[in-house]
C-alpha cells in the first residue's frame, strides 16, 4: 500500500500543515500502520487538524453521488434506493470501509474469540459475530440514507440571522449527508483523547493518541455542532441541533470507553470503529428528529 508521502525537493522541509494533512490521509486511507517515523508525533499534533476537514471533504462527495445517482435512476415508492447505494459505495471506497472494519474488528476482540493475539488484533480472522456487525453497519447505513425523506427545500428568511448563510445551506435531503461523515471523523478524535493505547497499537495511533486532548476534541467539536444547529433549526430553535450533537457525544463517548476497557486500550481498530458509531448514531439521531425539524 502507498505511504501517502509528500514529495520534497532537496534541501527543502515541508511545511507543518503539510506534513500534517499527509499523515490525517495516511491514517485515514491506508490500512497499514506503516513504520515508525522520527517527528511522528509532530506530525500526527498537525494531523489531528485535518480529520474534520477531510470528513467535510467526503461529505460533500456523499452529497454529489447521492445527487447524480437520483438524477440518472429516480425513487422507487419514495425511497431511494440506489441514490443511497452510491453513497454507500463512496464511503466504502474511501475511509468508511476501515471504519466499518474497525468497528468489526473490535466487535471480534471484545468476543475473545481466537488466540489471544487475535483478540488483540483481530486482522487475521473475523468470528461470525464480527461478520455479522461488519454486515449490519453497512446495512444500517444504507437504509438510514435510503430513508431520508424529501422535503420542498427551504431557507432561513429576514430577520431569521440564517438567512445571511442561505449560500452555505445545501437542500434539506442533503445536510445530514454533508455533515455524517464529519461527525464519523470527529468521532476518531474523540477515541484517541480517551483513556492510553494499547501495548500492540501501532505507532501513528500511539502518536495521534499523544497529540490529541479534550480542548482539542471539543474545539473541533464546534464545527459539526454548529452545521447541526444551523441546518436543524428551521424555526430558529438552535437546541435541535444541539442536543442531536449531544447525543452523538454522550454514544461515541460510551462507546470509546467500552471498547478501551475492553480491548486494554486504544488500537486503530477502536478508533475507527468509534468514527463509524458516531457517523451511525448521527444518522439515526437525525432520522428520529425529522418531524421536529421539518414538521
Amino acid at each position: 500500500m502507498p505511504t501517502f508521502e509528500p514529495s520534497r525537493s532537496a534541501g527543502t522541509a515541508p511545511r507543518p500543515f503539510v506534513h500534517g494533512l499527509w499523515a490525517a490521509i495516511r491514517f485515514l486511507f491506508s490500512p497499514n500502520a506503516g513504520p515508525h517515523q522520527i517527528g511522528e508525533s509532530d506530525r500526527f499534533h498537525h494531523a489531528a487538524s485535518w480529520f474534520v476537514p477531510i470528513g467535510l471533504m467526503i461529505g460533500l462527495l456523499w452529497a454529489g453521488g447521492f445527487r447524480l445517482a437520483w438524477r440518472l435512476y429516480g425513487e422507487t415508492a419514495g425511497l431511494r434506493i440506489l441514490p443511497a447505494l452510491t453513497v454507500v459505495l463512496i464511503e466504502c471506497l474511501l475511509t468508511g470501509g476501515l471504519l466499518c472494519l474497525g468497528l468489526a474488528r473490535t466487535a471480534h476482540a471484545l468476543g475473545g474469540a481466537g488466540s489471544a493475539e487475535n483478540r488483540l488484533d483481530a486482522r487475521l480472522y473475523l468470528g461470525p459475530a464480527a461478520m455479522l456487525i461488519l454486515c449490519l453497519a453497512v446495512l444500517s447505513q444504507w437504509v438510514l440514507i435510503a430513508s431520508i425523506p424529501s422535503v420542498s427545500p427551504w431557507w432561513p428568511q429576514k430577520p431569521d440571522w440564517r438567512s445571511y448563510l442561505n449560500f452555505a445551506y445545501p437542500a434539506p435531503v442533503y445536510r445530514p449527508l454533508v455533515l455524517a461523515p464529519v461527525w464519523g471523523r470527529w468521532g476518531i478524535l474523540l477515541a484517541a483523547s480517551i483513556g492510553r493505547t494499547a501495548h500492540h497499537a501501532d505507532p501513528p495511533t500511539v502518536a495521534l493518541c499523544a497529540a490529541m486532548r479534550p480542548t482539542r476534541v471539543l474545539k473541533w467539536a464546534i464545527v459539526p455542532t454548529a452545521f447541526s444547529a444551523i441546518y436543524f433549526a428551521r424555526q430558529g430553535n438552535v437546541l435541535i441541533g444541539v442536543v442531536m450533537a449531544m447525543i452523538v457525544f454522550a454514544v461515541t463517548y460510551i462507546a470509546a470507553v467500552v471498547m478501551a476497557r475492553g480491548i486494554g486500550g486504544q488500537t486503530r481498530s477502536t478508533l475507527f470503529a468509534a468514527g463509524q458509531i458516531a457517523q451511525l448514531v448521527f444518522l439515526a439521531v437525525y432520522r428520529a428528529f425529522w418531524p421536529l425539524i421539518h414538521g
